[in-house]
């Protein structure tokens, strides 16, 4: 840290407050002192972070590490989607920024159960826990919550209520469609699975009513299938007739193409996830997940543990992403 004065012209004490994010120090003085501290390759010390806040004794062996649980019923089988996967790189990258690095678990291997993970976490001295997606949602979830500094990605993890990070499914909707709305699309199709509807909260579905409310019932008109099926697609389309369409699983696109529907010329098609050669909204997944780790970081080093009294949900705004499945702006 006294290097990093040095090199910033400025006193230790001014360092420390601003690695800090302290208000009493200015913006430009905290941009001076963290670059100054990215040139000398400074990274903070955890243990010291973590150790310096705490009220109790407790192992720090493994403090460093935060615990980073999935559930899917093979172990990799949360790779499987885009968001998990683009929001665990967002973990990984945010825990190395902060001093800290990422270790997965995987909560339904033969030989693992909660207590076990429990007595591996206790045993190693691992305070953080950041729970992944599920694959679908878990009404109630069974873990030895005041021992552990724990934070969700997502609303698959329903109860008991503890800190959480997620897109703002309720923004991004309402963007997804003002954005096709102002490009002249009045007549916008929402494919959703029950399934994934529910494991964002009915967020989206909510944006398509409070778009109905703005603009009459017909300039959005909501799919809500089970599961996805050529034949109820073809029917739904030819009743309502939509220009555009939001779609939530990519699997749908394909079948746009064999339809023989060209995009854009008689249908725009946005999916509400990245993907390529399309107009789509970002969900910024990597935001998410390093929001995850802010929020257990932050846990640990006030040794904050156990169930929050007023649980926090930091939602990230999605954003509209360019693609030549929608008319570009006239």
């Amino acid at each position: 840290m006294r290097q990093i004065a040095t090199a910033a012209g400025v006193s230790v004490a001014t360092v420390s407050m601003a690695l800090r994010n302290s208000e009493k120090i200015t913006p430009e003085t905290r941009e001076k002192v963290r670059a100054a501290a990215a040139q000398l390759n400074y990274r903070p010390d955890p243990l010291i972070a973590a150790l310096s806040g705490r009220r109790r004794e407790q192992s720090p062996a493994s403090i460093d590490i935060i615990a980073y649980i999935t559930a899917y019923p093979t172990k990799e089988g949360w790779r499987e989607n885009r968001f998990s996967p683009a929001a665990y790189e967002g973990a990984c990258a945010r825990a190395s920024q902060r001093g800290y690095r990422i270790e997965h678990f995987w909560l339904r291997d033969a030989h693992m159960t909660t207590r076990r993970l429990t007595h591996i976490l206790r045993s190693r001295g691992i305070l953080g826990v950041c729970l992944a997606p599920f694959p679908d949602v878990v009404p109630q979830f069974q873990f030895p919550w005041d021992e552990f500094c724990c934070a969700a990605i997502g609303y698959t993890m329903r109860r008991p209520a503890i800190h959480r990070a997620c897109p703002h499914q309720f923004q991004g909707m309402q963007l997804a469609l003002s954005t096709l709305r102002l490009r002249g699309y009045k007549r916008i199709g929402v494919a959703l699975g029950k399934r994934v509807s529910k494991i964002v909260a009915h967020n989206w579905i909510a944006a398509v009513l409070m778009h109905q409310y703005e603009h009459g019932r017909s300039s959005a008109t909501c799919l809500i299938y089970e599961e996805s099926d050529r034949v109820e697609l073809t029917g739904w389309m030819r009743d309502n007739k939509p220009d555009a369409m939001i779609v939530s699983d990519i699997a749908l696109l394909e079948w746009f193409s064999d339809l023989g529907i060209s995009i854009p010329s008689d249908l725009a098609v946005v999916p509400l996830e990245r993907y390529p050669g399309y107009a789509c909204l970002d969900q910024k997944p990597h935001m998410v997940g390093a929001a995850a780790i802010d929020m257990i970081i932050g846990m640990i080093q006030r040794n904050e543990t156990g169930l929050p009294s007023d649980p926090k949900t930091v939602m990230v705004e999605g954003s509209w992403t360019e693609g030549p499945s929608v008319k570009p702006v006239a």
